[in-house]
């Protein structure tokens, strides 16, 4: 996508990158919810005495199986759909693992959680629908040939205005890149 900026000119679609702009802040507030998940899993962990568990292919299905069904009522094609929450999952895991191993070798404190998963997963849940409500508005600015430039417009404007680290920002292309082509 970066490269993409490049290609096409990032000012240019800056001034034209509006409408995608807002799938793009969704998707970094679901990436928000990463690091709360990962320091429940983290405490979890410390509790048990083992290692936390980053990847639950029975929940990611579960999203995916609910996401996919809730596009084919807009009349999203499941492929986006799947593209797009694929992305989200493993932007998620990214952070996840950047945080878990960051607090593994003590170079950051992981925070006591305040929530429990069941805390968190209904804000996870109305971002997905949000995301999709999202995906239905913008279906013509996703297949438009200006897409990815306009995506990472998108995403440098987000990563700027929320601060966004390295790890985070790097998540946020993760999350990001399924977007066009569909």
């Amino acid at each position: 996508m970066v490269v993409a900026a490049g290609q096409f000119g990032v000012s240019a679609a800056q001034d034209d990158s509006g409408a995608l702009d807002r799938l793009v802040e969704l998707m970094s507030e679901r990436l928000g919810t990463a690091d709360t998940v990962a320091a429940v899993k983290w405490a979890g962990a410390v509790r048990d005495g083992g290692e936390p568990m980053i990847d639950d292919p029975g929940r990611e299905q579960a999203i995916y199986d609910a996401m996919t069904q809730l596009g084919a009522e807009r009349k999203l094609p499941a492929g986006l759909v799947r593209q797009v929450f694929e992305g989200q999952i493993e932007a998620s895991k990214i952070v996840q693992r950047g945080l878990v191993t960051e607090w593994r070798y003590g170079l950051a404190t992981a925070p006591a959680p305040a929530t429990d998963l069941a805390g968190v997963r209904p804000v996870i849940d109305g971002l997905n629908v949000a995301i999709i409500d999202e995906l239905d508005r913008e279906r013509t600015e996703l297949t438009r040939s200006d897409c990815p430039a306009r995506v990472a417009a998108g995403m440098l404007a987000v990563a700027g205005h929320d601060n966004l680290d390295a790890l985070h920002a790097a998540a946020l292309v993760r999350a990001s890149t399924p977007l066009c082509g569909s």
